[in-house]
């Protein structure tokens, strides 16, 4: 099978979203031939014991499961868990990531989900997931695309880009679903790396929500809402 897509950027509000929700696909991408980049936005500093030793042991963690998965890069933005907001400095930091990384294909939290179902229970939204999502789409759209905005960037080398589509995850209304039925154990081991944060439960949950995404989708799936710009 031929590469879809040359440039893949994922961002996540904490290490393990990206993990939780879309290392099925992107194992299947970096398979494929596909460049990708993870960012995260927060340091995830937020647990038990939090402080700046979870943050560094979460940081170590993200770094080992990209390299299960095939990752070229992995980016910590290092915000504060808890209190991410879609702020200025948060879309420029992530206009800079995707004009640096030229991706075609962007892979972000839905920044609508409240709530959503994930197999026999509800799970509610997490504000950092909404920021992250509500910046990574104000930063594709205009400021990536636009020399205008941060000129800085442009004069640094970092032309203007114009993402090709959008891969919304974590989202209640999915349209686009991929088969994780070949990448599932790779999946489970990403997962395993995140030791500090209950990995048996993690990849148990991981697995009850591809299941329930067989019913539309034929297979276990992970599930996108999939947006087309150009």
């Amino acid at each position: 099978m031929g590469v879809s897509h040359r440039s893949v950027l994922a961002i996540g509000a904490h290490p393990t979203d990206i993990e939780y929700f879309a290392s099925g696909a992107l194992a299947r991408m970096a398979r494929e031939g596909s460049q990708i980049c993870l960012v995260v936005c927060t340091d995830g500093a937020h647990g038990f014991p939090a402080g700046p030793a979870l943050a560094e042991a979460r940081r170590e963690e993200a770094m080992k499961a990209a390299r299960v998965l095939g990752v070229e890069q992995v980016v910590m933005l290092d915000h504060p868990d808890g209190g991410l907001e879609s702020v200025d400095l948060l879309r420029r930091a992530l206009v800079q990531q995707i004009r640096l990384w030229r991706a075609e294909l962007v892979l972000c939290h839905d920044p609508t989900t409240h709530w959503r179902c994930a197999g026999s229970y509800v799970r509610l939204g997490h504000s950092d997931h909404r920021a992250a999502g509500q910046a990574t789409l104000d930063a594709i759209h205009p400021r990536a695309a636009v020399r205008s905005y941060y000129p800085e960037l442009a004069e640094q080398g970092m032309a203007p880009w114009l993402v090709r589509e959008v891969w919304l995850f974590d989202t209640a209304r999915p349209d686009h679903f991929v088969d994780v039925s070949h990448t599932r154990e790779l999946k489970h081991a990403a997962l395993g790396c995140h030791v500090s944060q209950l990995p048996i439960s993690l990849i148990e949950e991981s697995d009850e929500e591809a299941e329930a995404w067989r019913a539309q989708s034929g297979h276990p799936a992970e599930a996108f809402r999939r947006l087309i710009l150009v």
